[in-house]
């Protein structure tokens, strides 16, 4: 069970990396735009180069340690800076929730606030990091095909999809607007 565990949460967590490289660079000047208006960093520009390089090697890295036949020694190196990465996320998607401004996360090319939801992703993410980097050496490699590699690419497609979509799922544009069925000042029941 920790194969599938570790397998799974690895190759989340590397696949949501390049998604999000990938995203960024479709767009580059929304995470900039986003950091200027959390008004936390010094540099927005520089942050958010940064931070999609940042994302863009570790993802590559980890499909490069994906390939070797090292034990997982590297995979766990590069899992344990995407936990302290996606750490990082979430302690200031945290703190900007926090500070009740209502500005756009910066995560996609799709703009979306930053809410709870931001944080649980990134911190969901992070724990998935840690249990890839704990158990690094159990690892299903890329170079190994087979059924279990088939399931965990599956599987870890789905959870960077559900965790992707996750915040734009979970926002509600409207949240002064009576539920449907109910008319403005009715008590819905």
């Amino acid at each position: 069970m920790s194969t599938l565990t570790a397998s799974v949460a690895a190759y989340t967590v590397l696949l949501t990396l390049l998604v999000a490289c990938g995203e960024h660079l479709s767009k580059p000047a929304a995470l900039s735009t986003a950091l200027a208006a959390h008004r936390v960093v010094p540099s927005p520009s520089t942050v958010a180069a940064v931070v999609i390089a940042t994302e863009g090697l570790l993802g590559a890295a980890g499909v490069v340690a994906l390939l070797s036949d090292d034990g997982g020694r590297a995979l766990g190196v590069v899992l344990a800076g995407s936990c302290a990465l996606l750490a990082t996320y979430a302690g200031y998607a945290r703190y900007v929730t926090s500070t009740g401004r209502a500005v756009p996360c910066g995560c996609s090319r799709v703009e979306l606030p930053m809410t709870g939801w931001v944080v649980a992703r990134a911190a969901t993410l992070a724990g998935m990091a840690l249990v890839g980097s704990l158990l690094s050496g159990a690892v299903v490699p890329l170079g190994r095909p087979g059924t279990s590699l088939t399931i965990v690419l599956l599987a870890a497609a789905t959870f960077t999809a559900l965790l992707a979509h996750l915040p734009a799922a979970m926002h509600d544009p409207t949240p002064d607007q009576p539920p449907l069925g109910v008319t403005r000042g009715e008590v819905p029941g």
